[in-house]
């Protein structure tokens, strides 16, 4: 068994693009058959994990995967068996770090007779009751059970905000799931609990949103009921790195609300899905007639839930699609993905702005190399800084640093491209310095990211593989080496020279631009321009504007980028590049 101080260790690197960080986890699964089952089990896979999962049917279970597990660096045992009856499958939990226990009739599935309330209450509440019992006689206990809940134990409370401290509602769902978590915190003595009340999930292939979809394409939908009641939602891949929060924050405990930041009434939820789909809503569904149609189950998209996520939110957890416009996006995106078209190829973003840390970030780089595109990042930095961000971010793709002199890979040592600037060419830089004045600083930078520095420029030498010379001083001191080394070295474009930070120069290779470089990379990987995507920020990143298939800038984007960019977003940083990335795939 593993512990949570060894989860964040990176094994062997895997994948054409990411070898993201793999957590040697064994997940005990139940629900595995369900739209976040199967998401769940191809994540952990992916990381490298053993995933043992729990199914009433090994055909249908493999079936729902389709042959997608075969080519993980993950091992998958599939165990049948029924968690609502005690079998051999219990004693599989023995030695396993986590229980993620997901089983449950679908509540839209039938109508609610009598004996599918029982099928829904019994396959909830036994079954956990059942797997809790699997925990407590383990030898070797794990650590943590992730529990499904759901936003149901509120009941119907109008437009009245919602969290984890707040009392049950009433009504046979808020019933079933007070007595499911009940039956989970029975556990705690064992291991560490999370009853995880999920909102209404938002994914393509599961719950309602296939139907709704459906229905809004064809011209047909519009609000249910009078629309003022709130839906609490999340998108399943915000479930999934959620799952994987809980696992890491050994803290967080009991309830937790698993939805997003935005719950919204079902009349804004309906305008927001016609203007994407660009469909008309004119169709309500009256009240009377749902509760017609679907019986009781119509207080499933009848009740209001105006849930916050308040144990989420005081973490560090950062979602994907935090508004419904960007949740919707994504989930409507998918369900249009064309298997024949062609994806993006390769996907350049800027990093000097954001913050390598973040888990945001680490997931929307995961998301890119999901979808079948490379990841390229562009920055300032040069390669011992692009390195130690690279290694922060837990990733390992090719940067390209100090403005396109050098590409580099975080495990890499050698270098995939580089432009340097030749001895004779440093030569007359540092002879340009003696009319430069006192209070000029030199520093030269070679392909490792070595530097030599000096205040004396008359005693500095030009170096092996130089890929940046920077001066930094006076205004008037930089003007006048400018204007020396102007016709002869920077007109003629022998050398590339970058002006836009106070009181310095950076002169680079002629050829060290990062446009170039990403012609280079889409050379070698056999991509056309059409197919390079760019988010951008940096001043520097003019060139690959105007070069790429398509870029888009960031609110804190320079001016002089944005005009070259397609289109410009009114996010910034790390949500930015969300964003970004939805738009682009």
């Amino acid at each position: 068994m593993t512990g949570p101080e060894n989860w964040g260790k990176t094994c062997c690197p895997g994948g054409h693009t990411l070898p993201f960080q793999r957590f040697m986890m064994r997940i005990f699964l139940t629900g595995g058959s369900g739209t976040l089952g199967k998401r769940l089990v191809m994540d952990r896979l992916r990381r490298g994990n053993e995933v043992l999962a729990l199914t009433r049917s090994r055909s249908r279970f493999m079936d729902r995967l389709g042959g997608a597990a075969d080519s993980q660096p993950g091992k998958l045992e599939v165990i049948e068996g029924d968690p609502t009856v005690p079998g051999d499958w219990q004693l599989k939990v023995d030695g396993c770090d986590t229980v993620v226990h997901l089983a449950g009739a679908g509540v839209l599935d039938k109508r609610w007779t009598q004996a599918y309330q029982k099928t829904i209450r019994d396959s909830r509440v036994d079954s956990t009751y059942q797997v809790v019992r699997a925990i407590k006689q383990a030898s070797q206990r794990p650590r943590v059970l992730l529990n499904a809940s759901a936003v149901g134990f509120y009941g119907n409370r109008d437009d009245r905000q919602l969290d984890e401290t707040d009392e049950r509602g009433e009504g046979f769902l808020a019933d079933v799931c007070a007595e499911w978590e009940a039956e989970a915190m029975k556990a705690q003595a064992a291991c560490r609990v999370v009853c995880m009340r999920l909102g209404m999930v938002l994914d393509h292939e599961g719950g309602a949103m296939p139907r709704i979809l459906r229905i809004f394409r064809w011209g047909l939908g519009g609000r249910l009921g009078h629309g003022r009641q709130y839906v609490s939602w999340i998108t399943s891949q915000d479930v999934i790195a959620m799952i994987e929060h809980f696992f890491r924050k050994a803290d967080i405990r009991g309830p937790v609300n698993v939805v997003s930041p935005d719950p919204v009434t079902n009349r804004i939820f309906t305008r927001e899905l016609a203007r994407i789909l660009r469909r008309p809503a004119l169709f309500p569904a009256p009240a009377f007639a749902l509760k017609l149609a679907l019986g009781g189950a119509s207080k499933v998209v009848l009740d209001s839930q105006r849930v916050i996520p308040k144990v989420v939110q005081s973490t560090s957890f950062e979602w994907m699609s935090p508004t419904i416009n960007r949740g919707l996006r994504a989930t409507v995106r998918e369900s249009s993905s064309d298997p024949d078209k062609p994806l993006c190829g390769m996907v350049v973003i800027d990093i000097d702005s954001l913050s390598p840390g973040s888990p945001l970030l680490r997931r929307v780089l995961r998301k890119i190399d999901e979808f079948g595109a490379r990841v390229v990042m562009a920055t300032s930095m040069g390669p011992e800084g692009a390195r130690e961000f690279l290694t922060q971010s837990v990733v390992d793709c090719p940067v390209i640093s100090a403005d396109g002199a050098v590409i580099i890979q975080r495990d890499d040592k050698a270098v995939l491209h580089s432009s340097t600037i030749s001895p004779d060419i440093q030569m007359k830089v540092l002879s340009s310095l003696s009319g430069g004045g006192s209070g000029l600083e030199v520093t030269l930078e070679d392909l490792t990211g070595k530097r030599i520095v000096s205040r004396q420029p008359t005693d500095i030498q030009p170096i092996k593989d130089c890929i940046r010379m920077r001066l930094s001083g006076p205004v008037e001191a930089l003007d006048a080496i400018l204007g020396t080394i102007g016709p002869e070295l920077w007109q003629p474009g022998h050398v590339q020279v970058h002006r836009d930070r106070p009181g310095r120069v950076d002169i680079l290779s002629g050829m060290a631009e990062r446009s170039v470089a990403v012609q280079w990379l889409t050379r070698r990987w056999g991509l056309d321009r059409q197919q390079v995507q760019s988010i951008l920020t940096d001043v520097r990143s003019s060139g690959l504007a105007q070069w790429s298939g398509h870029a888009i800038a960031l609110k804190n984007a320079s001016e002089q980028v944005a005009a070259y960019c397609d289109k410009k977003l009114e996010l910034s940083g790390v949500d930015g590049v969300a964003d970004a990335v939805d738009s682009i795939l």
